[in-house]
Protein backbone atom coordinates (compact mmCIF):
# COMPACT_ATOMS: atom_id res chain seq x y z
CA UNK A 1 0.00 0.00 0.00
CA UNK A 2 2.81 2.83 1.19
CA UNK A 3 4.45 1.53 -2.62
CA UNK A 4 1.65 2.49 -4.59
CA UNK A 5 0.72 5.62 -2.48
CA UNK A 6 3.88 6.90 -3.45
CA UNK A 7 3.63 5.53 -7.20
CA UNK A 8 0.88 7.98 -6.90
CA UNK A 9 2.47 10.74 -6.03
CA UNK A 10 4.28 10.30 -9.64
CA UNK A 11 1.09 10.54 -10.95
CA UNK A 12 -0.79 12.79 -9.26
CA UNK A 13 0.27 15.44 -12.32
CA UNK A 14 -0.95 13.71 -14.39
CA UNK A 15 -4.12 15.46 -14.20
CA UNK A 16 -2.50 18.73 -15.55
CA UNK A 17 -1.26 17.32 -18.67
CA UNK A 18 -3.45 14.89 -19.54
CA UNK A 19 -4.40 17.54 -22.79
CA UNK A 20 -1.41 17.35 -24.10
CA UNK A 21 -0.38 16.29 -27.39
CA UNK A 22 2.68 15.01 -28.09
CA UNK A 23 3.72 15.56 -31.98
CA UNK A 24 4.66 11.79 -32.36
CA UNK A 25 4.60 9.10 -30.50
CA UNK A 26 8.22 8.21 -28.84
CA UNK A 27 10.56 5.95 -29.94
CA UNK A 28 9.08 2.23 -28.37
CA UNK A 29 5.79 3.48 -28.07
CA UNK A 30 2.29 2.59 -30.19
CA UNK A 31 0.66 4.99 -30.85
CA UNK A 32 -3.43 4.92 -31.04
CA UNK A 33 -5.70 6.92 -32.31
CA UNK A 34 -9.30 7.99 -32.99
CA UNK A 35 -9.25 10.82 -35.56
CA UNK A 36 -12.70 11.46 -35.86
CA UNK A 37 -13.38 12.01 -32.35
CA UNK A 38 -9.80 13.66 -31.63
CA UNK A 39 -8.95 10.84 -28.76
CA UNK A 40 -5.39 9.54 -28.61
CA UNK A 41 -2.91 8.09 -26.07
CA UNK A 42 0.35 5.82 -26.94
CA UNK A 43 0.90 2.31 -25.64
CA UNK A 44 4.59 0.63 -25.25
CA UNK A 45 5.59 -1.26 -28.45
CA UNK A 46 6.00 -4.19 -26.08
CA UNK A 47 2.36 -4.53 -25.36
CA UNK A 48 -0.08 -6.03 -28.28
CA UNK A 49 -3.05 -4.88 -29.28
CA UNK A 50 -5.97 -7.43 -27.90
CA UNK A 51 -7.98 -9.20 -30.36
CA UNK A 52 -11.76 -8.04 -31.62
CA UNK A 53 -13.08 -10.77 -30.20
CA UNK A 54 -11.55 -10.35 -26.87
CA UNK A 55 -12.63 -6.73 -26.87
CA UNK A 56 -15.91 -7.63 -27.55
CA UNK A 57 -15.81 -9.65 -24.71
CA UNK A 58 -14.56 -7.21 -22.37
CA UNK A 59 -17.55 -4.34 -23.95
CA UNK A 60 -20.36 -7.31 -22.92
CA UNK A 61 -18.73 -7.39 -19.69
CA UNK A 62 -19.14 -3.62 -19.14
CA UNK A 63 -22.92 -3.95 -20.17
CA UNK A 64 -23.35 -4.68 -16.63
CA UNK A 65 -21.59 -0.67 -15.77
CA UNK A 66 -22.65 2.53 -17.11
CA UNK A 67 -19.39 2.37 -19.18
CA UNK A 68 -21.15 -0.01 -21.16
CA UNK A 69 -23.62 0.15 -24.50
CA UNK A 70 -26.50 1.55 -21.96
CA UNK A 71 -24.61 5.00 -21.98
CA UNK A 72 -24.38 5.15 -25.75
CA UNK A 73 -23.03 3.23 -28.37
CA UNK A 74 -19.23 2.68 -28.46
CA UNK A 75 -17.78 5.05 -31.74
CA UNK A 76 -14.50 3.55 -30.99
CA UNK A 77 -12.54 1.09 -28.79
CA UNK A 78 -8.80 -0.26 -28.63
CA UNK A 79 -6.99 -2.65 -25.49
CA UNK A 80 -3.58 -3.19 -25.36
CA UNK A 81 -1.88 -5.72 -22.94
CA UNK A 82 1.82 -6.81 -21.76
CA UNK A 83 1.12 -10.10 -22.26
CA UNK A 84 -0.23 -12.14 -25.14
CA UNK A 85 -3.78 -13.15 -25.78
CA UNK A 86 -5.32 -11.85 -22.13
CA UNK A 87 -8.76 -13.23 -21.39
CA UNK A 88 -11.71 -10.67 -21.87
CA UNK A 89 -12.07 -10.41 -18.33
CA UNK A 90 -8.78 -9.52 -17.37
CA UNK A 91 -8.61 -6.38 -19.23
CA UNK A 92 -10.89 -4.48 -16.87
CA UNK A 93 -10.23 -6.87 -13.21
CA UNK A 94 -7.56 -8.95 -11.85
CA UNK A 95 -4.96 -8.60 -14.20
CA UNK A 96 -1.25 -9.73 -13.11
CA UNK A 97 0.32 -7.55 -16.37
CA UNK A 98 -0.22 -3.95 -17.32
CA UNK A 99 -3.56 -3.43 -19.30
CA UNK A 100 -5.05 -0.39 -21.13
CA UNK A 101 -8.54 0.03 -22.26
CA UNK A 102 -9.80 3.04 -23.95
CA UNK A 103 -13.46 3.73 -25.84
CA UNK A 104 -15.48 6.40 -27.32
CA UNK A 105 -18.90 6.50 -26.56
CA UNK A 106 -21.87 8.68 -28.40
CA UNK A 107 -23.52 9.49 -25.12
CA UNK A 108 -27.57 9.05 -25.21
CA UNK A 109 -29.18 11.96 -24.47
CA UNK A 110 -30.79 10.30 -21.39
CA UNK A 111 -27.38 10.61 -19.69
CA UNK A 112 -26.33 14.17 -21.11
CA UNK A 113 -28.30 15.59 -18.61
CA UNK A 114 -26.88 13.45 -15.69
CA UNK A 115 -23.58 13.77 -16.48
CA UNK A 116 -21.46 14.55 -13.67
CA UNK A 117 -18.27 14.63 -12.28
CA UNK A 118 -19.72 12.02 -9.79
CA UNK A 119 -20.94 9.74 -12.39
CA UNK A 120 -17.66 9.48 -14.19
CA UNK A 121 -16.17 8.14 -11.02
CA UNK A 122 -18.64 5.93 -11.20
CA UNK A 123 -18.40 5.05 -14.44
CA UNK A 124 -16.84 1.48 -14.42
CA UNK A 125 -16.98 0.84 -10.40
CA UNK A 126 -18.68 2.74 -7.42
CA UNK A 127 -16.15 4.83 -6.17
CA UNK A 128 -18.03 7.43 -4.59
CA UNK A 129 -19.37 6.90 -1.28
CA UNK A 130 -23.39 6.79 -2.24
CA UNK A 131 -22.07 4.01 -4.83
CA UNK A 132 -20.37 2.05 -2.94
CA UNK A 133 -23.55 1.87 -0.23
CA UNK A 134 -25.78 1.61 -2.97
CA UNK A 135 -23.93 -0.99 -4.81
CA UNK A 136 -23.22 -3.28 -1.38
CA UNK A 137 -26.75 -3.27 -1.16
CA UNK A 138 -27.30 -4.96 -4.52
CA UNK A 139 -24.71 -7.74 -3.68
CA UNK A 140 -21.81 -6.39 -5.08
CA UNK A 141 -19.10 -8.40 -4.44
CA UNK A 142 -15.58 -6.75 -4.44
CA UNK A 143 -13.96 -5.34 -1.16
CA UNK A 144 -11.30 -3.37 0.18
CA UNK A 145 -12.22 -0.71 -1.34
CA UNK A 146 -9.05 2.09 -1.35
CA UNK A 147 -9.25 5.67 -3.16
CA UNK A 148 -5.51 6.78 -3.80
CA UNK A 149 -6.36 9.77 -5.45
CA UNK A 150 -9.18 11.62 -7.23
CA UNK A 151 -9.05 15.15 -9.58
CA UNK A 152 -10.94 16.74 -12.17
CA UNK A 153 -9.47 17.92 -15.33
CA UNK A 154 -11.24 21.47 -17.20
CA UNK A 155 -9.58 22.61 -20.68
CA UNK A 156 -9.83 26.05 -22.11
CA UNK A 157 -11.52 24.17 -25.09
CA UNK A 158 -14.26 22.82 -22.75
CA UNK A 159 -13.17 19.28 -22.28
CA UNK A 160 -13.92 18.24 -19.01
CA UNK A 161 -13.70 15.25 -17.04
CA UNK A 162 -12.04 12.84 -13.96
CA UNK A 163 -8.76 11.30 -13.36
CA UNK A 164 -8.35 9.35 -10.14
CA UNK A 165 -6.57 6.00 -8.98
CA UNK A 166 -8.31 3.73 -6.57
CA UNK A 167 -8.11 -0.21 -5.13
CA UNK A 168 -10.73 -2.81 -5.01
CA UNK A 169 -9.40 -6.53 -3.68
CA UNK A 170 -9.84 -9.56 -6.60
CA UNK A 171 -9.36 -12.68 -5.14
CA UNK A 172 -8.02 -11.38 -1.93
CA UNK A 173 -5.15 -9.71 -3.73
CA UNK A 174 -5.53 -5.66 -4.18
CA UNK A 175 -6.16 -4.57 -7.76
CA UNK A 176 -5.12 -0.66 -9.02
CA UNK A 177 -7.52 1.01 -11.52
CA UNK A 178 -6.13 4.10 -13.06
CA UNK A 179 -9.20 5.53 -15.09
CA UNK A 180 -9.72 8.89 -16.80
CA UNK A 181 -13.57 10.03 -18.02
CA UNK A 182 -13.51 13.07 -20.13
CA UNK A 183 -16.38 14.61 -21.93
CA UNK A 184 -16.31 17.50 -25.13
CA UNK A 185 -17.47 20.87 -24.80
CA UNK A 186 -21.09 19.76 -26.41
CA UNK A 187 -20.85 16.67 -24.29
CA UNK A 188 -21.95 14.66 -27.19
CA UNK A 189 -18.70 12.38 -26.61
CA UNK A 190 -17.43 10.41 -23.22
CA UNK A 191 -13.80 9.40 -23.20
CA UNK A 192 -12.99 6.23 -21.04
CA UNK A 193 -9.34 5.45 -20.55
CA UNK A 194 -8.89 2.51 -17.85
CA UNK A 195 -5.10 1.05 -17.13
CA UNK A 196 -5.65 -1.57 -14.56
CA UNK A 197 -3.23 -4.69 -12.92
CA UNK A 198 -2.65 -5.98 -9.16
CA UNK A 199 -0.95 -3.58 -7.43
CA UNK A 200 2.38 -5.02 -7.37
CA UNK A 201 2.71 -5.21 -10.97
CA UNK A 202 1.31 -1.71 -10.81
CA UNK A 203 3.88 0.06 -8.72
CA UNK A 204 6.47 -2.41 -11.15
CA UNK A 205 5.36 -0.82 -14.51
CA UNK A 206 4.85 3.46 -12.94
CA UNK A 207 6.99 4.44 -15.35
CA UNK A 208 5.11 2.63 -18.43
CA UNK A 209 1.68 3.51 -16.97
CA UNK A 210 2.34 7.38 -16.83
CA UNK A 211 3.41 7.44 -20.01
CA UNK A 212 0.42 5.75 -21.15
CA UNK A 213 -1.97 7.93 -18.85
CA UNK A 214 0.12 11.44 -19.86
CA UNK A 215 -0.19 11.01 -23.52
CA UNK A 216 -4.15 10.49 -23.39
CA UNK A 217 -5.64 13.54 -25.24
CA UNK A 218 -8.83 14.47 -26.06
CA UNK A 219 -9.54 17.86 -28.10
CA UNK A 220 -13.40 19.42 -27.58
CA UNK A 221 -15.36 19.50 -30.46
Amino acid sequence: MRQLRRTAVGLVATGATLITLAACSAPGYTYAADKADHAYFKVPSAWRQVTPQALSGAQLELSRSAAGAAGGAFAWSRAYAATNNPAATALLVGSQSPVVYASVQNINPSLRDALSFDYMRDLFLPVTAGARQSATAAGFSFTGFNLIFSGTITTKDGVRGINELYEYSIRGVPDAFYQTVLTNSSTTKLYLLLVQCYQGCFVAHEAQIKQVVESFTVRGS
